[in-house]
């Protein structure tokens, strides 16, 4: 397989960009071709004057296009390493050389870029086209929906991968000192320096411990004599040090004579600089956002800033420096980035979405639905009624790393036909109170959403009625099915008491269906899919079925089709599901 980056930024000495970029790039060399072009590059000389001043740079850029298009052709896969122009020049050098493109958003690129026209329409036209959608953490992701609402199906979420060990986290300064630093390869308000300016003076006035904050970077010099104008006002001047952009090695060296390393970014998407400083011991103090912070805040809470103000800022470093336990708490924190960077697992996701004829294999036609039948999730046991919840949490995190969505069938209808192509319909049958408890959480962290079909008799009641189930359930009541409706999952059909159609008389059945539709229709609207109990039907039970419901669910009977199989849609496994995306779980 042969990939083209386009990206603005690479090498080992660079910011956090260029680390990643030269990081995949190894990645990918593994076992594919890969040839890396700047998309800045110019390769001509064209004046930029007179009455058209941009005119330079599109002459300078059309030729460029024309060269590399010819150079590229033949390509697999064309990877935007970054948003803005950069993502923009990809697509179109994609689109020329017909190769298949990957955007590939690092941070602000997606998640500043809605408050420029420019940046915002380049991002715009870039998502709309792309096959795949890289972010690396859920709030690039819900930022790029702002821009583009329709690409949802299209993002995968794939971090750094972690490289290098643990050598304990120390605190070399501490009592008598707190030393802080902050860097980037270009240090500039992106990183919050104004801000970190003013929380180190507000540490002076709550604190009796004298501060340094090291500044390294290269820093233009308009907005180095505005920093130093904050200096000068709040007379700062021995508590800041600016030291020059540096290599990554000498970086590091200085790392490890700090006590924390400060990331002050109102947004972020996946700070390398955290798990550096962590594997140089230097404890790390973060604004809550990007990668790390989405996996470590919610059980760490203190090694995060609480708000994006001085005052706030400065009391959650000294609550920080005050702890016992730093050292325990950092080293939980490295195994936790450390299990969710696995350099393997990021290799294996980079090489699923690689493999961007997957949906070849899951749906044959635009007019094909696959669907996953689930009951009940809940502790750690499988039995014919359980998907245990890691079980099930690994399932649906398996489906979005493979760039593929799970959601209800009344969403999966509002998609357009090329969008169904890479969504899943998720549907539980019964009802139990497991779906609110733990699938719910799980789901929502990916804004997926599933059917539940449950019996109206048994809303609220135990699962007594099921005597070949060894486990004592509880059916959802009317607060959680209301519940899961407001999280937007579909409240569909499985009749009254649970009976198996092909035991009932007409009347029987007819009861069944109508007063299973009455009830719910009354409560949630609409209600278009029925799951058949115990998957029993046959073509007169359809045809009673379809004088209530538009679409009805079967087990491992039926067919894939929209329109031959709308009243006998079959529903396969998670194992079944894994084999079709050529997924292996251990888990499944």
């Amino acid at each position: 397989m042969k990939i083209l980056i386009v990206t603005t930024e690479i090498g080992l000495d660079g910011g956090g960009m260029s680390l990643s970029c030269t990081r995949l790039t190894r990645i990918l060399s593994q076992n594919n071709v890969v040839e890396v072009v700047n998309s800045s590059a110019a390769s001509i000389l064209a004046i930029s004057s007179g009455i058209f001043p941009l005119l330079g740079k599109s002459i300078r850029m059309e030729y460029k296009l024309k060269e590399e298009s010819r150079k590229y052709y033949g390509f697999d896969f064309v990877i935007g390493f970054g948003g803005k122009f950069n993502g923009y020049y990809a697509l179109i050098l994609a689109k020329q050389i017909k190769a298949k493109f990957i955007l590939c958003l690092r941070g602000s690129d997606v998640n500043l870029a809605k408050w420029s026209e420019e940046d915002n329409w380049y991002l715009h036209e870039a998502s709309k086209c792309a096959d795949k959608i890289v972010c690396l953490s859920n709030e690039m992701r819900q930022n790029i929906l702002l821009s583009n609402s329709s690409v949802g199906n299209k993002v995968v979420i794939i971090p750094n991968p972690l490289e290098g060990d643990y050598t304990g986290v120390s605190f070399p300064n501490l009592p008598s000192l707190v030393v802080i630093g902050c860097a980037a390869s270009h240090l500039n308000e992106k990183k919050g320096i104004a801000n970190l300016l003013c929380m180190v003076d507000e540490f002076k006035n709550i604190s009796e411990l004298p501060i340094k904050l090291i500044l390294v970077g290269s820093i233009d010099d308009d907005l180095k004599c505005e920093y130093q104008q904050i200096i000068d006002k709040l007379s700062l001047q021995d508590n800041i040090e600016f030291r020059d952009k540096t290599s990554r090695t000498s970086l590091i060296s200085m790392m490890k004579d700090w006590d924390f390393y400060v990331q002050c970014s109102v947004c972020e998407g996946h700070p390398n600089a955290i798990s550096e400083a962590l594997q140089n011991g230097c404890a790390f103090i973060s604004t809550n956002t990007g990668y790390i912070a989405e996996i470590v805040s919610s059980e760490f809470p203190e090694l995060f800033f609480k708000e994006w103000n001085p005052v706030s800022m400065a009391i959650s470093l000294k609550k920080l420096i005050s702890l016992d336990n730093k050292e325990i708490i950092y080293s939980k924190v490295f195994n936790t980035i450390q299990h969710n960077c696995d350099k393997q697992e990021i290799i294996d996701g980079w090489t699923n979405l690689l493999r961007c004829d997957i949906s070849k294999k899951v749906t044959n036609s635009i007019e094909h639905i696959i669907a996953v039948g689930l009951h009940d999730v809940q502790g750690d046991s499988h039995d014919s009624i359980t998907t245990p919840v890691l079980v099930f949490h690994k399932f649906v995190e398996k489906i979005h790393q493979c760039g593929y969505g799970l959601c209800s069938m009344n969403d999966y209808l509002a998609k357009n036909k090329e969008e169904r192509k890479s969504w899943i319909v998720c549907t539980f049958d019964d009802g139990y109170s497991g779906l609110n408890d733990y699938a719910l959480p799980i789901m929502k962290k990916y804004g997926f959403t599933a059917t539940v079909f449950v019996c109206t008799s048994l809303i609220g009641k135990d699962n007594k009625w099921n005597n070949k189930d060894a486990v004592l359930r509880q059916h959802l009541n009317m607060d959680e099915l209301q519940n899961l409706h407001q999280h937007g999952w579909e409240i569909a059909s499985h009749g009254v008491y649970h009976f198996n159609l092909l035991k009932l008389t007409d009347e029987e059945m007819e009861y069944e269906l109508k007063e299973s539709y009455d009830f719910l229709s009354s409560k949630w609207g609409m209600v278009l899919t029925y799951a058949y109990p115990y998957g029993a039907y046959n073509d007169f039970i359809k045809s009673c079925v379809g004088k209530y419901y538009k679409y009805a669910f079967s087990v491992t009977k039926g067919g894939t089709s929209l329109v031959s199989d709308a009243l006998q849609i079959r529903r396969y496994s998670i194992t079944e599901i894994y084999s079709m995306l050529s997924i292996t779980s251990k888990e499944s």
